[in-house]
């Protein structure tokens, strides 16, 4: 009985997965069940994936467009999954062909004499919606990266990733941090400035509602994010505010301060 129900939890989270990448209900049961079965008639995988015969023969045209399922015009019809690895690498291809199209599509719906107005600060919540931002200002950096971040979950591998890369490209990366396990992430990355600062912290942990991190790109782009409470009991949200703006008063502001208390770190 155990054995059965690992498989059945199995079979639905690859049910659930699959109809993530627009296949309908029927016809992602339909596919997990010919997978188990790896190849079978219409009734052997309705007996197995518990779909309506008649809808079968509609799913298995669909799959086998989508290059998922072969078919042999026996009688009765025969069919046969792809293997686990090549079904991977079909529906991997389809994301990235969206992906490139969207990618393709969207820079083209603005017009060129759009721009931002001058000084716009833009405010965000969530802490993988702070790391991605983080991520993407550090990946714009052509001359300077100034880092302070105090929680380790806002150093996602993404940003990790976005600082050795800007590193890589010759920009002057330093990267602040009264965390010691932050700064020992860190250490090891060629052409990066790892310091300890305290200018925004008393302690670490830091004490709940403090900054979780500010970055400065260029001199122009800034961002800065701070712990928040939720009406959940023990249950904390990054807050941040930002601007790729130069224009904006508050980078004037922040610049030299920042410049301090990083960079003054490593005298």
């Amino acid at each position: 009985m155990p054995a059965d129900t690992g498989v059945e939890s199995l079979v639905e989270e690859a049910v659930d997965t699959l109809r993530t990448f627009e296949l309908t209900e029927y016809e992602a049961k339909s596919f997990v069940a010919l997978m188990r079965l790896r190849e079978g008639t219409a009734k052997e995988v309705s007996d197995v994936a518990d779909v309506p015969r008649a809808r079968i023969y509609d799913s298995m045209d669909t799959l086998q467009d989508r290059g998922l399922v072969s078919v042999q015009e026996s009688k009765p019809r025969r069919f046969r999954a792809v293997s686990p690895r090549e079904a991977v690498d079909l529906v991997e291809r389809e994301c990235q062909d969206r992906l490139d199209r969207l990618g393709t599509v969207l820079p083209r719906l603005g017009s060129p004499e759009q721009s931002s107005s001058a000084g716009d600060v833009w405010t965000m919540e969530g802490e993988a919606a702070v790391a991605e931002r983080l991520a993407t200002l550090i990946g714009t950096a052509d001359e300077e990266v100034l880092l302070s971040v105090a929680v380790e979950a806002l150093l996602a591998d993404d940003v990790v990733e976005a600082i050795t890369d800007a590193a890589d490209r010759g920009v002057d990366v330093v990267v602040g941090s009264p965390g010691e396990p932050i700064r020992n992430r860190l250490d090891g990355i060629d052409g990066v400035d790892v310091v300890e600062t305290w200018t925004w912290w008393e302690s670490f942990p830091i004490q709940p509602g403090a900054v979780t991190s500010v970055v400065m790109i260029d001199g122009d782009a800034l961002l800065v994010s701070a712990d928040g409470a939720t009406d959940l009991p023990g249950v904390r949200k990054h807050r941040a505010i930002w601007t790729d703006s130069a224009d904006a008063p508050v980078v004037g502001l922040m610049r030299p301060l920042l410049a301090t208390a990083i960079t003054g770190a490593t005298a």
